[in-house]
């Protein structure tokens, strides 16, 4: 079955962005932790950590993660600029989630402590690496990523290697992966429309890539987004590319809605007469469209 055109998609998916209850669903999203924070210091800070750590289901990482900004107290980005792993490296005591240790988050608050110290905000230190400040995202994001993998952390991994769960958190776009969380963290901090920040006026929003998870990759390939199997960088750009026909100033405003019509089950990645009689995507929707196909073939 063909996917849909782009002037197919339009108005189902300007449809969905603008009548998504963005409010009903924010306090079941990994947004909501940095949101708690007003100073934009620590919105930033807190949004970084949140993203490298959301691997895994929401109330899953959630709970590790209020463990560790429990332990970082009321401002974290104070927390950080003040931080001496000789002496605050014990308030992480407790910390596990999956790949992540102590260690990992005692890496983390010293890079970013030395980014900081450096560049002054997290965006600075992005903005270095986007040399051109346009065209594709990729090469500015890899020098991101790098800047906190290659921080000086022989305080906290003494052989000069990082962890595994420290190099979990920041996977490089070099090596082919979707990035997501990376992703998700560009989305929080440039989109200028709620839910997201705006706190990063340096990047264009129509750079950005959407996060392909789980949720996102079968929405996507259900309505003709993407055919690719594998959740990769090529994918991502794939997605991005289609919606950008639909929105070319901003094609990653549909993330939010998208992932969440199927994380709360109001889609079933199948044909469910119930379920999807209220969706306004059953017109570009590979599942309603094969069904309606089978039926009208048997009614012949």
């Amino acid at each position: 079955m063909r996917p849909p055109a782009p002037s197919a998609l339009q108005e189902p998916l300007d449809r969905l962005y603008r009548e998504f209850d963005y409010a009903a669903r924010v306090e079941l999203d990994a947004i909501r932790f940095p949101l708690r924070y007003d100073d934009a210091r620590d919105r930033e800070l807190v949004g970084l950590l949140t993203a490298c750590l959301a691997y895994g289901r929401v109330d899953l990482f959630g709970r590790a993660l209020e463990h560790a900004l429990a332990a970082m107290g009321s401002s974290p980005a104070a927390f950080v600029a003040a931080f001496d792993p000789r002496r605050d490296a014990r308030v992480f005591a407790g910390f596990r989630y999956r790949f992540n240790r102590p260690c990992d988050l005692v890496a983390f608050c010293v890079a970013a402590r030395d980014v900081l110290a450096r560049w002054g905000t997290l965006e600075k230190c992005f903005a270095a690496g986007d040399a051109a400040g346009a065209g594709p995202i990729r090469p500015a994001l890899e020098r991101f990523a790098r800047a906190f993998l290659e921080a000086d952390l022989r305080e906290v991994f003494p052989h000069g290697r990082p962890s595994r769960g420290y190099r979990h958190l920041f996977p490089l776009p070099s090596a082919g992966g979707p990035c997501k969380r990376l992703h998700l963290y560009l989305r929080w901090m440039v989109r200028r429309a709620p839910p997201d920040f705006g706190l990063w006026t340096s990047v264009a929003p129509a750079r950005l890539l959407i996060p392909v998870d789980t949720h996102v990759e079968n929405m996507s390939r259900a309505i003709g987004l993407t055919r690719r199997r594998s959740r990769t960088w090529r994918m991502a750009e794939e997605i991005t590319a289609r919606l950008a026909r639909v929105d070319p100033e901003d094609p990653v405003k549909f993330d939010f809605a998208l992932c969440h019509k199927r994380m709360s089950g109001d889609c079933r990645d199948r044909r469910d007469p119930v379920v999807c009689a209220p969706c306004g995507l059953r017109g570009v929707c590979r599942h309603w469209r094969r069904g309606a196909a089978r039926e009208n073939r048997r009614g012949r």
